[in-house]
């Protein structure tokens, strides 16, 4: 499976606690690649005074997804980026890390035509 995930407005430290979460649940241990959203205004900025400085976002996902050792692929404009797009789940899909790629080769439903 290609575990997909993106947040919006969330700091590090949250981020941090959903991928610790899903970890110890086993949900990390068999994916075969990882899609990360746009994560937008999720990392600490001077606007946001009361989120910690603790990790930052990037530290954060380095140390929770390198260790899988599958491919990632960072900034999918799927969710609530500027795009909006859909990602249709439990379909297949291939993620090429190196092409920077996420390609979903069926749609989500078979719908009839006309």
């Amino acid at each position: 499976a290609i575990l997909f995930f993106e947040e919006y407005d969330a700091p590090p430290w949250y981020v941090d606690g959903m991928l610790t979460q899903l970890a110890q649940a086993g949900k990390l241990g068999g994916v075969a690649g990882v899609a990360v959203g746009q994560l937008e205004r999720c990392e600490w900025s001077e606007q946001r005074p009361e989120w910690p400085r603790t990790k930052s976002l990037e530290q954060v996902l380095e140390e929770h997804l390198e260790p899988l050792g599958v491919p990632v692929l960072y900034k999918v404009p799927v969710g609530h980026a500027r795009h909006l797009a859909t990602l249709p789940l439990g379909v297949p899909a291939t993620l090429d890390a190196d092409a920077r790629t996420l390609t979903v080769h069926r749609p989500a439903l078979d719908l009839p035509a006309g």
